[in-house]
């Protein structure tokens, strides 16, 4: 009966031996999120992964005009920019407002497609803006990121943050569809 046991007891200590190892290059050897932060300025060509990006700059209010006028208790934050891809047809991941502290604002819900993220082409220049809300606090130091990759908590992946440049208007935000731009226009 004892010789029916070592195997046994061998091939536990095995798998033991063979999950501790896994955890341990595991925990040294694989990136968690998004762990490279490219930065850009605004009025480039800025690129990060296949997805190619042109910021104008940003203007903030107190008020939108969505067929009759939204008041914030905040500021809403109207981002201008265009992109295009690299290689192929997608929708990039919405990207994101980002506060000194490092706070995330992503565009709020009930504005239908205007204001919101739009699909980007080969070298298939479009420019519209992306609508944020946020408090009247952080206007002055926010950014942009941009996450064109999903997030996959295991894979290594390049996140770009654009620092943003925000005028402050009495005046409505009005927002718009995005326009096709021609070539070599951004």
């Amino acid at each position: 009966m004892r010789s029916r046991r070592w195997p046994v007891i061998a091939m536990i200590g095995l798998a033991l031996a063979i999950g501790a190892g896994a955890n341990a290059v595991e925990q040294n050897h694989l990136a968690s999120g998004w762990h490279t932060v490219a930065r850009g300025d605004e009025g480039g060509d800025l690129t990060v992964g296949n997805l190619q990006v042109h910021v104008h700059g940003a203007v903030a209010s107190p008020v939108l005009d969505d067929d009759e006028p939204v008041t914030s208790p905040g500021s809403f934050v109207l981002v201008d920019l265009s992109y295009a891809t690299t290689d192929s047809w997608f929708l990039p991941e919405s990207p994101v407002l980002v506060d000194g502290d490092g706070r995330e604002y992503t565009e709020p819900s009930g504005f239908g497609s205007a204001g919101g993220v739009w699909m980007a082409g080969p070298d298939i220049w479009y420019r519209g803006g992306l609508l944020f809300e946020v408090p009247t606090d952080v206007v002055d130091d926010l950014s942009i990121e941009f996450r064109p990759e999903r997030t996959q908590a295991l894979l290594p992946s390049t996140v770009l943050r654009v620092p943003l440049t925000v005028s402050l208007s009495a005046e409505p935000l009005v927002l718009g569809y995005p326009t096709v731009l021609a070539e070599g226009e951004r």
